[in-house]
């Protein structure tokens, strides 16, 4: 009788298995789980934040003149250029983000049989970041999903501070002579705007006039001096250098800063480190979620992953001086956790991975 009564409940068992495999729509797997060649299914993934720095950096090219020698005889104190190098100056760094697909949240959805004709519909980006999904009969609702927006890379901005030096007559003439001619040049130049700024009322009356001849007067006093101290050429350039947070280094070197080197990406170079801070404000602490290995050792029958992201304070710092500080949200931050599938339909955020809509029958 035991006997009996073992094989009926084996079967029921058997019995129930088999109805719950048939039932399950598909089942969502971490993506190193899959069998290699595994086919019937696809994958997906949900965003991660990735940080995008834009360094604002004025890079000075310093040429020696060949007067050079002959500039503190007409010049004093004033800051020759003795040899050709490159000066760089940190402006600016500004702070922006970009959604891109999270490695830790790469799944692989299996289908299986649908019964009774259920639908089903997977929407995922170029990039595999999934945009809506849904099971059953809510799969043929219409939902307004926002159009993604591409991003488009920064064109450098480029601006040019320098300007043409004025030539002279250089036959037979030797260095001495030609620093003489230059420093005659600028004496007359100064005198030129003494007068205008206090001989000539009647030009003084009109402003337009004035600051027009004395801005003329300034240009071509830079270029004389330019050909005793040395030219200064300078441009502003954006140097952009992307970075992935993460929470187990809340604080992650990612370029070196040197007046004579500039910005290099990466630990190595010299110069002052560059550094980016991240602190969760923990808005997501309150919600029980999976941990990491849990997600990665089962398999989620009608379930999919979807997130709910974190604020965090990001700053960037040069050295332990603050050049940058905001609040934002990053993604991997946050809490994963899963929805169920039946007929349902869900929209989700390409740029956080949240549900933004759901629809049920």
């Amino acid at each position: 009788m035991n006997k009996i009564v073992t094989k009926i409940a084996l079967a029921l068992l058997v019995m129930t298995c088999m109805m719950g495999q048939a039932e399950a729509q598909i089942v969502t797997t971490f993506a190193r789980n899959v069998t290699p060649g595994q086919q019937n299914g696809l994958y997906y993934s949900l965003p991660q934040t990735m940080l995008k720095l834009d360094f604002v950096i004025e890079e000075t090219k310093l040429e020696k003149s060949p007067l050079a020698d002959y500039a503190q005889n007409y010049m004093g104190n004033a800051d020759v250029v003795e040899y050709e190098t490159t000066e760089y100056k940190l402006l600016d760094v500004k702070m922006s983000t970009v959604a891109s697909p999270d490695p830790s949240a790469l799944f692989f959805v299996t289908f299986g049989s649908a019964r009774g004709g259920a639908k089903a519909l997977f929407d995922v980006m170029p990039n595999g970041i999934i945009r809506s999904v849904g099971l059953g009969n809510a799969v043929g609702e219409e939902t307004a999903v926002a159009p993604v927006k591409e991003e488009q890379p920064e064109a450098p901005v480029a601006k040019a501070c320098s300007k043409d030096v004025t030539s002279l007559i250089t036959t037979g003439k030797s260095n001495g002579q030609l620093a003489k001619e230059v420093a005659d040049k600028i004496e007359e130049i100064r005198k030129a705007k003494f007068y205008l700024i206090s001989g000539d009322v009647e030009m003084a009356s009109n402003p337009e006039t004035f600051s027009m001849m004395y801005q003329k007067l300034e240009e071509m006093e830079d270029e004389y001096t330019q050909l005793l101290l040395g030219q200064r050429k300078s441009k502003t350039v954006v140097k952009t250098v992307y970075v992935i947070p993460n929470k187990e280094t809340p604080v992650q070197t990612v370029a070196r800063f040197s007046e004579y080197e500039g910005l290099t990406v990466g630990t190595a170079g010299s110069g002052e480190t560059i550094s980016v801070q991240t602190m969760s404000l923990n808005t997501t602490e309150a919600i029980n979620a999976p941990s990491q290995s849990a997600i990665e050792s089962m398999n989620y029958e009608n379930k999919v992953f979807y997130r709910v992201p974190e604020q965090a304070l990001v700053k960037v710092l040069r050295g332990n001086k603050p050049l940058a500080e905001e609040r934002m949200t990053v993604n991997q931050l946050g809490a994963l956790l899963m929805a169920p599938l039946q007929n349902t339909k869900l929209v989700f955020d390409t740029k956080t991975g949240q549900i933004t809509n759901l629809i049920m029958q």
